[in-house]
């Protein structure tokens, strides 16, 4: 088994789906087996190499959970879709997939403040 093995089914149009829905700040962000990740705050997107091969995806979304006292940084490639009218978005791996993928974790480009930061519309 390849150490960059994917955590799950990514879907390479879930930028462009959560701009055609319009997604808001404050979208509850539950993970493919129904789990409470956090509320939708930002995207980031990263400016130089992409390569989803060593982990390296183009653009994350940030979800603080007050809660758990976190921020949670999802690639985009792994939201499943985006309900507006129930305010949430479910991502195509569970909450396993998203803690062995260290998801709760700031990557280092936006650490670095080498991102393109874009909010989220209220």
């Amino acid at each position: 088994m390849s150490l960059n093995r994917q955590p799950g089914p990514m879907n390479e149009n879930a930028l462009q789906m959560l701009r055609d829905k319009e997604l808001k700040k404050g979208a509850d962000v539950v993970t493919a087996d129904g789990e409470f990740l956090g509320k939708a705050l930002r995207l980031h997107h990263r400016p130089d190499e992409i390569n989803p091969e060593l982990k390296l995806y183009g653009s994350y979304l940030e979800a603080p959970n007050l809660v758990m006292g976190s921020h949670f940084f999802v690639p985009v490639d792994f939201i499943a879709d985006y309900a507006p009218q129930d305010a949430q978005l479910t991502l195509t791996v569970p909450a396993s997939a998203v803690m062995a993928e260290t998801w709760d974790r700031e990557p280092t480009f936006i650490a670095g403040h080498l991102d393109t930061a874009e909010e989220l519309p209220l």
